[in-house]
């Protein structure tokens, strides 16, 4: 059987994740950091996000090496909070929209009735590729220069 070259996974993290997270998580460009900010990039944060069956985390693995890190947030709701970023060096390849369209279809099948979103005005990318994927505006926050967003989603 033949192996594909560019081998792709995703799934939910755990411990052996932690040191490969967080080397992705700090080696992150300035302008990824400044749209990417849900949690502090410490080894003491990503360890416990990495061993806590808290809120829903999730990998992109390409080659056996973390490429992709999102997450569905409940912040005590019952709507999850997406959030994504893509390792320094595989940005702009497509991955971001892979990551977040599993993200998305993980969502369903966790019964999740829809997704929201706060996306930073001056990140149009990937403002235009949530609204490709079906995201639509519900509000802006002024002060933080951000657009809000969710998507509906069709229980499976």
């Amino acid at each position: 059987m033949k192996q594909q070259k560019n081998s792709i996974n995703f799934r939910s993290v755990n411990e052996n994740d932690i040191d490969d997270l967080y080397t992705m998580l700090n080696e992150l460009t300035p302008d990824a950091k400044k749209f990417f900010h849900p949690h502090p990039f410490d080894k003491k944060t990503i360890t416990r996000i990495c061993t806590s069956g808290k809120d829903h985390y999730f990998i992109m693995i390409l080659n056996g090496k973390i490429i992709g890190y999102s997450m569905l947030r409940l912040f005590g709701y019952k709507i999850p909070s997406f959030g994504c970023c893509i390792r320094r060096g595989y940005d702009g390849m497509g991955y971001g929209s892979m990551l977040t369209a599993w993200t998305v279809k993980e969502a369903g099948e966790l019964r999740y009735e829809k997704i929201i979103l706060k996306v930073h005005k001056n990140n149009t990318f990937a403002f235009q590729m949530y609204k490709a994927i079906g995201f639509t505006i519900t509000g802006e926050i002024p002060e933080k220069n951000e657009i809000k967003m969710e998507k509906q989603l069709k229980n499976i």
